[in-house]
């Protein structure tokens, strides 16, 4: 895993945020990133994971925790 998904897990794991925008749906971004704000921040990371997550889907890549 990138080094900057470690420091940002990191950092909502301590602010007790970790989980905070939900399951991510694409529905669910869509409305966020619409809403604007705090939850706007929350849809675009969201929709970022979801990019990477697939990424290294597709090129069959582990991802470690």
């Amino acid at each position: 895993m990138a080094k900057w998904i470690q420091k940002a897990e990191k950092s909502m794991e301590a602010r007790g945020t970790k989980g905070a925008f939900g399951k991510a749906t694409r529905s669910k971004i869509a409305k966020g990133k619409k809403k604007g704000g705090l939850a706007k921040k929350r849809a675009v990371f969201a929709a970022n994971m979801k990019k990477i997550a697939a990424k290294h889907k597709r090129s069959g890549k582990r991802m470690s925790k």
